[in-house]
């Protein structure tokens, strides 16, 4: 049977194009005349897609603000094409969505592999790009500088998930996804993250989706571009959020972010949570997030 992308709730799906390539949205809160306010942007990581969001988006959407949940290319609803992975690829899509959905600006809210874009959007759309918030994402320079994170479990994962054709079966195995998930969430929140296994198996298991999916983790090395746009300190505000429990980033890689941002600066430890605090422990995340999109996005009825 097929799996239907487009899950019910207090939202509305939208399909659109931008360069060249389809995208899924999923849309809440207040729609404020063009060009009043920035869209919030949410960008889930890897392996999942707009669904990681399901208990975000009712609460900016409450607070007053324009929330978008979009899928990356090769993830969720959106097309799977065979290239346009990298980091300033991924970053050129946010703003060709943002600027397709009528916005001007945008505070992009990105989790593992979407929190990686945000660091690159403000070098290659700085007009665009109000804030970043990323979550569970180290500066992605700072992490690589890590050369003892390669001894970790997690980043031994994610040596075996670079293997072609080994990697794309566990991402299609519902045991195997709910098992990478479980290791990646904190003790106490397993079940909620692990819960969602089969919905991700089985957008994965479609026709290149796996493959796709795994792109992003395959590029090893930046690129010469990569490395000189990322090398550029961030002007605009940044609220790095980490959970306290995280078992995949190192808490040294975030202390690093403070090379890596000129602008303002802030950072949120979740407690209670591992890798995925927008699903382990949603009320204390949006509680950290509000106050900063107050100062940096005040919704226009504020």
């Amino acid at each position: 049977m097929p799996v239907d992308v487009n899950r019910p709730g207090p939202w509305t799906h939208r399909n659109l194009t931008a360069r060249g390539t389809r995208f899924h949205v999923a849309l809440a809160g207040p729609e404020a005349p063009a060009g009043t306010g920035p869209l919030i942007l949410l960008v889930h990581g890897f392996p999942e897609c707009w669904w990681t969001w399901r208990h975000v988006i009712p609460a900016l959407a409450q607070a007053g603000h324009r929330v978008g949940a979009l899928d990356l290319r090769g993830f969720g609803g959106s097309d799977r094409p065979p290239s346009g992975y990298d980091l300033l690829a991924l970053a050129q899509d946010l703003a060709a969505v943002v600027r397709s959905l009528g916005h001007e600006r945008a505070v992009v809210v990105g989790a593992g592999l979407g929190g990686q874009v945000a660091w690159a959007l403000p070098h290659v759309a700085p007009d665009l790009t109000t804030a970043i918030i990323p979550v569970g994402a180290p500066h992605p320079l700072a992490l690589r500088s890590l050369r003892a994170r390669a001894l970790s479990g997690p980043a031994l994962q994610y040596v075996s998930l670079r293997i072609p054709g080994l990697a794309e079966r566990r991402l299609r195995s519902r045991s195997a996804l709910e098992g990478l998930l479980r290791s990646w969430a904190g003790p106490h929140t397993r079940e909620a993250v692990a819960e969602e296994a089969p919905y991700y198996a089985a957008l994965l298991s479609r026709p290149g989706a796996a493959h796709s999916a795994l792109e992003p983790l395959r590029n090893l090395v930046l690129s010469r571009a990569e490395t000189a746009a990322l090398d550029k300190p961030a002007t605009v505000p940044v609220l790095s959020v980490q959970g306290e429990l995280d078992p995949v980033q190192p808490a040294q890689a975030y202390a690093r972010d403070t090379h890596h941002v000129t602008g303002d600066l802030r950072q949120a430890t979740i407690r209670r949570s591992g890798h995925f605090p927008q699903e382990e422990t949603p009320a204390g995340f949006v509680r950290a997030l509000l106050p900063f999109l107050a100062d940096v996005a005040p919704p226009a009825s504020a």
